[in-house]
């Protein structure tokens, strides 16, 4: 007979992780299904803002100087800068330094934690369909398992949510961002890089990025698609610029990014979706790694309430996220879209000018001290 688990989460990265320690900690069965082996490759800028690393403390007891003797921080920097082609338009330091991670470690890391805490983890084992009314999850080698609740967290290309049948999936892919990103030896980069920097005015509703990582520099972009953009040669034009020789290119990867794609209701039948299978990313900078980790904790603790009481996640669920996440998103988004038509009306100067007018608050935002939403003070519940 097939084992029936209390949860069955769908991927095994940031959100995953988040959902299974939070119900394996209180005694609840859980299996965990990633395609991937890990250690694996991430496409990520692997920044920690402060409201990630004090999340990473509570959830899995990592701290900066723990994630450090493993190998997982890179670089710790309080400096940043915000560039186009032809100038600086803003540098300076923020109150908290964002700290650089490799991705690969960071997952496989958290993964061992979830297996500490009791959870079954299963990698190499993809899904290719699942029934939110059943709790059924098949694999594409044919095997079955059922939960009585599960959890997408399987990313940009989610089978779980492709079970949801009221998802705009248009909607979703209009606000998909593409990504490109490479890794290269430091000494490769023409100048030393000592800080995370963000160019702009290249690409539509997108930016890019050029950031420490030890001995090695990332170096990225994103945006929407437009008809007209042919990101493989946009990026190719950004290496030009920035003096970089492909040559020494490795670990060229490309992937979407949810961008202004993120769901307000993530639920269906005994299926919640968290992370970027929600589309759970800051649609400003691209910050996905806190809203992975909070969006799947915050799925984590509805199902257990759930499992405890026996009554329906879904509410609580949504109420968590409606309270805390879908407000500091919304803002962003409102933020973004009138950043870049300042910038189509003024000019990049734009940018300039409304970084230098709040520095510190706007810093602030970023690591999570304060909100997206009027810079107002925010409070976390965690």
């Amino acid at each position: 007979m097939t084992k029936i688990f209390d949860t069955i989460v769908c991927g095994g990265s940031l959100a995953g992780s988040a959902a299974a320690v939070t119900l394996a900690r209180q005694g609840r069965s859980v299996l965990v299904l990633d395609k991937a082996e890990f250690p694996r490759f991430k496409l990520c800028g692997g920044l920690l803002t402060w409201k990630t690393v004090r999340l990473l403390d509570v959830l899995f007891g990592e701290t900066p100087e723990t994630m450090g003797e493993h190998g997982i921080i890179k670089y710790v920097s309080d400096r940043y800068a915000i560039r186009t082609f032809t100038s600086t338009l803003a540098e300076g330091t923020v109150s908290y330094p964002f700290h650089l991670t490799d991705r690969a470690e960071l997952d496989n890391r958290l993964l061992y934690h979830v297996r500490r805490a009791g959870a079954h983890v299963r990698e190499g084992e993809e899904v290719a369909r699942c029934d939110p009314e059943s709790g059924e999850v098949v694999l594409k080698d044919g095997q079955v398992f059922r939960g009585k609740y599960i959890i997408g967290a399987d990313g940009a290309h989610s089978t779980v949510r492709a079970a949801f049948p009221e998802v705009n999936l248009r909607a979703m892919r209009r606000f998909t961002a593409a990504t490109i990103e490479v890794r290269i030896p430091a000494h490769d980069f023409p100048e030393p890089v000592d800080r995370p920097i963000l160019y702009i005015g290249f690409v539509d509703a997108g930016y890019g990025w050029v950031f420490p990582n030890g001995d090695h520099v990332l170096i990225g972009i994103c945006g929407l698609r437009r008809e007209d953009t042919h990101f493989a040669k946009l990026f190719r034009a950004y290496l030009d610029v920035l003096g970089v020789d492909p040559a020494v290119l490795c670990c060229q990867r490309g992937h979407p990014l949810p961008y202004g794609s993120f769901l307000h209701d993530p639920v269906h039948a005994n299926a919640l979706l968290a992370g970027d299978a929600g589309g759970y990313v800051e649609p400003l900078f691209g910050e996905g790694i806190f809203y992975a980790l909070c969006t799947g904790m915050y799925a984590g603790r509805a199902v257990a309430n759930a499992l405890e009481n026996d009554t329906d996640p879904g509410p609580e669920y949504l109420r968590r996220l409606h309270r805390t996440i879908l407000p500091e998103l919304n803002g962003s988004n409102s933020l973004r879209w009138f950043l870049f038509r300042a910038m189509k009306l003024f000019g990049n100067g734009a940018i300039s000018r409304f970084v230098h007018l709040g520095a510190g608050p706007l810093g602030d935002m970023v690591h999570g001290k304060r909100s997206y939403h009027w810079l107002k003070k925010k409070d976390w519940d965690f």
